[in-house]
């Protein structure tokens, strides 16, 4: 099941935001995100729990420099999903847009997909938050 976020328009150059989301992962302290909480930096990614129902791990699997990051997660209840953050120049700096991959089970996909649909456009938006006070 693949999840597309709404489009955010960034006010910084793509670099900065590249740079910003590829030590995501790698963050002291956790987005400011209501429904993230437990947030641990690992040797070669983050763990964290999300809403409190799922554990979930995230690591850096692919970079292609100022255009887009990928990073797989993974999860406690075997459902894995492929985060691909995309950077596309504007004239006025750059815009994003976050593309999930999720594979879970059938019967679970109707009732996460408006869920994740949800996180995934409040993570663009707070990640162009976090990219203009960077």
């Amino acid at each position: 099941m693949t999840i597309n976020s709404n489009k955010e328009i960034i006010a910084v150059a793509p670099e900065k935001l590249y740079n910003m989301l590829v030590s995501l992962s790698k963050a002291t302290i956790a987005p400011n995100i209501p429904q993230i909480s437990d947030w641990e930096v690992l040797d070669n990614g983050c763990r964290f729990s999300l809403a409190g129902m799922l554990t979930c791990s995230m690591f850096l699997t692919e970079q292609d420099p100022f255009r887009c990051v990928v990073y797989q997660i993974d999860t406690d209840k075997n459902i894995g999903a492929k985060a691909f953050f995309h950077i596309e120049s504007t004239p006025t700096g750059c815009e994003l847009q976050i593309e999930a991959d999720v594979n879970a089970p059938i019967f679970m996909q109707a009732m996460i997909k408006t869920p994740l649909q949800q996180a995934l456009n409040k993570g663009t938006s707070k990640l162009k938050e976090m990219a203009e006070n960077y």
